[in-house]
């Protein structure tokens, strides 16, 4: 029904993935979206509640998902365990020392490692062992000294456990700072939301998201990008058994998405 009044083509983007930071690169990759003069995307909920827009979150967190895999050898831990090679305590050299990666001293960095598993059997050496971990970082910059300083870490534990390693980057996002028209616009936007009461405009992120990699494409073409925030209420917080949000809120968001076009393309 709005046909007449819209001129240009709209595309819709989905994000696949997005929690592991995997999906973007390959959109990006793709080319699909090299021709767009906007960008826009959005979170739900996460650090807003019902009634507020946050329209230009700052400190997006460049990021690194990382795996790695310790393989050693297997003998019984009774009889000889002198003839293995145990990639479990590899692994859990490997953790306390990941963790005790000193901070940068230009930026915000951080490092989780959330998944440790290794070993075969209580009376077996374990021959195998595998940490799934993150790194991130106030630029692109920061961030690669914690990816650097992980790859050290993980040679330097095999050298010293006598086991082998590979290790694989399994997803990642960049920093990326949003174009000041497309936030007076979405400020504007969102006030005129009869749910929306507040926005705000200087919001500090302090987390990753794989949306900045399409942003950042888009503006490296020539294009203009900005990913917000619509608040909605929570009955815990994110990633908790919990979590629930007022879903309200998407009708708001979609209200929102449906003005910036028009606005955008008359």
């Amino acid at each position: 029904q709005n046909k007449t009044n819209l001129s240009g083509k709209i595309k819709l983007v989905f994000q696949p993935a997005e929690e592991g930071v995997r999906g973007a690169a390959a959109i990006a990759a793709s080319g699909i979206i090299d021709d767009a003069d906007y960008f826009a995307a959005s979170h739900i909920s996460f650090c807003a509640d019902t009634g507020t827009v946050i329209v230009n979150p700052k400190n997006f967190l460049s990021t690194t998902k990382i795996d790695i895999r310790y393989k050693g050898k297997p003998a019984h831990a009774g009889a000889a365990p002198h003839s293995g090679r145990n990639a479990l305590l590899a692994a859990a050299h490997a953790v306390t020392q990941l963790h005790g990666i000193a901070r940068h001293g230009e930026g915000m960095t951080r490092i989780n490692v959330g998944v440790l598993n290794a070993g075969e059997g209580r009376n077996v050496i374990p021959a195998s062992a595998e940490i799934q971990l993150e790194v991130r970082g106030e630029n692109k910059v920061i961030n690669q000294y914690m990816v650097d300083q992980v790859m050290q870490i993980a040679q330097g534990i095999a050298l010293s456990f006598d086991v082998s390693y590979e290790t694989e980057i399994m997803g990642e996002a960049v920093d990326m700072n949003n174009d000041v028209e497309l936030v007076q616009l979405l400020e504007e936007i969102a006030l005129q939301q009869p749910q929306i009461q507040h926005t705000n405009a200087a919001y500090a992120f302090n987390a990753s998201e794989d949306a900045t990699i399409l942003g950042r494409r888009v503006q490296e073409h020539g294009g203009k990008a900005i990913y917000f925030i619509i608040g909605a209420d929570r009955t815990a917080g994110h990633h908790e058994a919990e979590f629930d949000f007022d879903e309200q809120q998407l009708l708001t968001g979609a209200n929102i998405y449906i003005t910036l076009i028009q606005r955008l393309m008359a």
